[in-house]
């Protein structure tokens, strides 16, 4: 959810217990582009960002 900082309002209802994260900060006032877990500010930085991914440079992740 994106809120605009103008007192909007959201309730939670579970049928069993949850953990929620609520975050918040300044808005960026940049470009935004996603892919799949990868968020940058442009489609070539996604792609560089999944060929590194896909080269072992963020480290492992469960996966042998």
């Amino acid at each position: 959810m994106l809120f605009q900082n103008e007192g909007e309002e959201f309730a939670i209802r579970a049928r069993k217990d949850a953990v929620v994260l609520v975050l918040s900060g300044e808005p960026f006032n940049e470009p935004i582009v996603q892919q799949g877990p990868f968020v940058m500010n442009t489609q070539d930085e996604i792609q560089q960002a999944v060929r590194d991914f896909n080269l072992g440079r963020y480290g492992s992740f469960g996966r042998e």
